[in-house]
């Protein structure tokens, strides 16, 4: 656009274990395509689940796991049985299978005013944290990151990118009958693994996790320690000009400075200096959702 929308939707929220707040932002793109999900309390367990799905090519897939994936989680047999990871893959995997199973698109025409038949070519990248009762999950599909800092200002990566460039993608990619050129997946998606992106998972002789691109996530699990200062979660515009540690060292001097601040109104500020003033760079003019959550 000629200018970028600043406008900004927050949310903030608490219960007896943890405080979150989140903020989203359109910026210098003509559509919103992210979307969020912040959950407390959605079993007896009292779990906590965060989610920033950033969604490519419209915004339909992206608001349709904010709507499903928690209760297709909690429904899962491995959930049940509290052996969350597995839980949280298959989830991942079942999201993909929804859509792929939905033949008139009509699980995605609420998201889509102009959606006609067929299949939407839509997708999100996935970074899902479930914190249990004892551990933090970060499931990650595509370039969304989450991290955590500690009291010691340390910086603890909780995903990785999935980049078409990295030899593990790269050789599924192929493997699929894909190919990557200048850092894309057949010369158009920038990232391996989303949800969604249905024409890129269309070869009949593989599972869903051996596809061109593949929703199925990495993993990473931490323990809910004291040394926690707080979990960041973005989408991949918010880590565009600044690196984790400069973002979680602002975030943490404005929470001392403001001990009773809303956690939404330090990602309000974070989101008005990440955003470019001009689209010369190329970065910093991405759609920008930030979730930041603190334990009591």
């Amino acid at each position: 656009m000629s200018a970028p929308n600043k406008e900004k939707i927050s949310e903030d929220g608490q219960n007896e274990r943890v405080i979150y707040g989140a903020c989203s932002m359109q910026g210098w793109r003509v559509n919103m395509e992210d979307s969020h999900l912040a959950q407390l309390n959605f079993n007896d367990k009292n779990h906590c689940l965060f989610a920033v799905f950033d969604g490519h090519g419209g915004a339909e897939v992206a608001k349709f796991c904010s709507k499903y994936f928690v209760s297709c989680l909690v429904k899962n047999q491995n959930y049940i049985s509290e052996n969350y990871k597995k839980a949280l893959e298959e989830t991942f995997i079942l999201m993909d299978q929804m859509l792929l199973g939905d033949k008139d698109n009509s699980l995605l025409k609420e998201f889509k005013v102009q959606a006609e038949g067929g299949i939407s070519l839509a997708g999100c990248t996935a970074n899902v944290c479930l914190v249990t009762e004892k551990q933090i999950y970060v499931a990650n599909a595509g370039d969304s990151r989450s991290l955590i800092f500690r009291k010691s200002q340390v910086v603890d990566p909780l995903s990785f990118d999935h980049k078409p460039d990295n030899e593990l993608e790269k050789k599924r990619i192929k493997e699929a009958g894909g190919h990557v050129n200048d850092g894309r997946v057949n010369d158009n998606l920038n990232l391996s693994r989303a949800i969604g992106d249905l024409e890129y998972k269309r070869n009949p002789d593989l599972p869903l996790d051996r596809q061109i691109i593949t929703s199925f996530p990495d993993i990473e699990v931490r323990e809910i320690e004291e040394s926690i200062d707080f979990i960041l979660m973005g989408c991949d515009g918010i880590w565009e000009t600044l690196s984790g540690q400069e973002i979680c060292e602002g975030i943490k001097q404005r929470l001392d400075i403001n001990k009773s601040i809303k956690l939404s109104a330090v990602l309000e500020d974070l989101l008005d200096k990440l955003i470019a003033q001009d689209t010369v760079e190329g970065t910093g003019c991405d759609n920008m959702t930030a979730v930041i959550f603190r334990f009591k």
